[in-house]
């Protein structure tokens, strides 16, 4: 039967995009938001980004001796190092029990890399972007600042494309005296030497990283089998829109001019309404896309703090209406979350990737078609090009 894995991830966009390169190797994979169902590969959500850095690390410790057992360990971070780190690998290595931590979030494809441990957005170091502009902390200079205290080696990307046999001993050597060794890559190539170095330990390390590293470790296991294309999607999307990133607005901006409604949802309301009021603008959207495509969006600052209770509430609006709609498209993760969630989806069939990091799923129990996608990266375009892919029954990629 080959391998059995197991990914947890800190929010469903990044589950998404972290599990779909096994499934794209006809691997099959389950996305489970309730924590329950088997598969050949495992995919965990802990929903655990925004929580206290106790609660998080608790809910990867849950995860992990609930599937671990028998599974290679694959745990997906943010590209851009969002989240509880230092408390969810900490329960990573407390798991590990010496087995040793092995972590790279390089995702060349969507412009993210690691050089000399510094997490790089097309080029810039993370600290010199935006990327963290929508948190309310400082994003840390290198990735064991972000670790601490986590004890962190480092291995450069000149020992990465270096011999492979000197690079299999390092890495072997490191494992066994740091909770975490850190790696460089800045190709889909140096990602691929980590894990053929990695995979060869005489006991094989926890993976940590995004979906370059996802991507790398399933070719390793499965490699060069890729899936056919679902059929074409047909009937009315619905795309919901909850990501506080510049770059998903844009992409709804370019989605709405192209679809037959926008319902632009003021944030200060949503978190002032009540029951009566959320059911109001919710039938207010079933009407709307009884005639049309339509994209939700939100108008006005999101603030981390109150980012849960916004969710809950779009997800009150929007779920109802998701009856209505044979293709769902939500960006952002605990925005995807909460409307699937509040709809009664308990799982998720992967069955391609659209883009980079835009992934197509069916929902489960009830049959249907969503894309996911984080908001931190693509095109304008690219929430476009995914609907118009899915319709056309052709994969982008």
């Amino acid at each position: 039967m080959g391998s059995r894995v197991l990914v947890v991830a800190d929010d469903l966009s990044g589950a998404g995009d972290s599990g779909i390169p096994f499934a794209l190797r006809e691997m099959r994979t389950l996305l489970a938001l309730d924590d329950t169902g088997d598969a050949e590969v495992f995919v965990a959500d802990t929903d655990s980004r925004h929580v206290e850095p106790s609660r998080a690390a608790e809910r990867v410790a849950a995860a992990l001796r609930g599937h671990a057992a028998g599974r290679v360990v694959f745990k997906k971070i943010d590209s851009t190092l969002r989240g509880n780190l230092a408390a969810e690998i900490g329960a990573l290595v407390e798991h590990a029990e010496g087995t040793g931590v092995l972590l790279c979030p390089a995702s060349p494809a969507t412009g993210r890399t690691v050089l000399g441990g510094v997490v790089h957005v097309r080029g810039i170091p993370l600290h010199h972007t935006d990327s963290w502009a929508a948190e309310t902390a400082e994003p840390p200079v290198d990735i064991a600042s972000a670790l601490k205290p986590l004890a962190v080696r480092h291995v450069a990307l000149a020992s990465i494309r270096g011999n492979p046999v000197a690079l299999r001993v390092k890495l072997a050597e490191l494992l066994t005296e740091a909770d975490v060794v850190v790696c460089d890559a800045v190709a889909g190539s140096d990602l691929r030497a980590v894990v053929a170095a990695g995979m060869t330990a005489a006991r094989q390390p926890y993976w940590v990283g995004s979906a370059g590293l996802a991507d790398a470790l399933a070719e390793q296991l499965r490699p060069g089998r890729e899936v056919e294309p679902p059929p074409p999607v047909g009937g009315r999307a619905l795309a919901v829109v909850g990501s506080a990133s510049g770059v998903s607005r844009e992409q709804a901006e370019f989605l709405a001019e192209r679809f037959a409604h926008t319902c632009r949802l003021s944030v200060r309301k949503l978190l002032d309404a009540d029951a009566a009021d959320l059911a109001r603008m919710s039938e207010q959207l079933s009407d709307e896309l009884a005639t049309g495509d339509v994209v939700v969006t939100l108008d006005g600052p999101i603030e981390v703090a109150a980012a849960r209770q916004l969710n809950a509430a779009l997800a009150e609006v929007c779920a109802p209406a998701t009856g209505h709609a044979e293709l769902l498209v939500l960006t952002g993760g605990e925005t995807a979350r909460a409307v699937l969630s509040r709809r009664g989806v308990t799982g998720l069939r992967l069955l391609g990737e659209l883009e980079p990091g835009v992934v197509l799923a069916r929902t489960e129990p009830q049959p249907g078609y969503v894309i996911t996608k984080a908001g931190g990266f693509g095109t304008p375009e690219t929430l476009h090009r995914a609907v118009a892919a899915v319709r056309s029954g052709k994969g982008l990629r």
